[in-house]
């Protein structure tokens, strides 16, 4: 079990439609400051999509990476076979033994039965290479036709990769996702979150806090993953909104991030790094 950050916690490092920072981050910073950190590992998703990165600067990824101490995972967003295929590559370069695919993406909109034709016409290639898929619960699909969906590809290297956020947007709580998902967790998504009454009583609204400052059952999540798939390497991710201004959405970032790893190792310091 190893103790990672996913690109997505350094959502504004790196730059998203509505905030750009001035300098942003690309694959080689997130792995040094990911390492600054003390994490173990790295997996890349869409926000830092290494499609466009040719060879030779994804080996300088992976030499950073060698360099520092850090596992590389790939990652990317929309169920094609040829994105698929182009991250195995990608995967195969960074010395990658996992490829998480959130299955939806604003240009991708599959199907149920294209996600199952899409994994299995793919599989015999990640068998080849032996790296693991991970099927993100991702926004769009209950987790029930998820398990259906990875129970259907019936392979040890097709698992899900499970978030303890995302399936709020299906009208589930997370720890009821984790029961559902954990026999076939491949990866871990941590994320905390709260639930905030609108000062008019007219709603509640789900935010996103640092870990360990919210209702994630987390101590529970773990155990439930590590009993029913066994060490499963822990990505941390988070839902930050922006501060004031720009410097002090970044600085309260970093902030989320270190008091995150730190809660993180308080529950697990004898599995994490093992």
């Amino acid at each position: 079990m190893k103790l990672g950050l996913g690109s997505y916690i350094f959502r504004y490092a790196v730059g998203t439609n509505t905030f750009q920072p001035e300098k942003p981050m690309d694959a080689v910073k997130l792995v040094e400051k990911a390492a600054d950190m003390g994490a173990e590992l790295v997996q890349f998703a869409d926000n830092l999509p290494l499609d466009n990165y040719d060879e030779a600067s994804l080996k300088k990824v992976t030499e950073v990476a060698e360099q520092r101490g850090i596992t590389l995972e790939a990652g990317t967003a929309g169920a094609t076979e040829a994105r698929l295929l182009r991250h195995l590559k990608i995967a195969k370069i960074l010395g990658a033994k996992l490829v998480r695919i959130a299955p939806h993406a604003p240009d991708v909109q599959p199907s149920w039965d294209e996600m199952l034709h899409v994994i299995q016409q793919v599989l015999p290639q990640y068998k080849e290479a032996n790296i693991t898929i991970g099927i993100e619960n991702h926004f769009m699909m209950k987790s029930e036709d998820l398990v259906a969906l990875v129970q259907s590809i019936d392979d040890s290297l097709v698992g899900i990769c499970v978030d303890t956020g995302n399936s709020i947007a299906q009208e589930e709580w997370p720890y009821q996702t984790v029961q559902m998902l954990a026999p076939y967790a491949v990866s871990l998504h941590l994320k905390d979150y709260k639930l905030d009454m609108h000062p008019d009583g007219i709603g509640v609204n789900v935010r996103g806090t640092a870990l360990g400052d919210g209702r994630q059952d987390i101590q529970n999540t773990l155990n439930t993953i590590q009993k029913a798939a066994g060490d499963v390497n822990i990505v941390l991710e988070q839902w930050m909104p922006t501060a004031k201004t720009p410097l002090e959405t970044l600085q309260q970032e970093e902030e989320w991030i270190k008091k995150g790893i730190k809660h993180i190792r308080s529950l697990v310091r004898n599995q994490v790094g093992s």
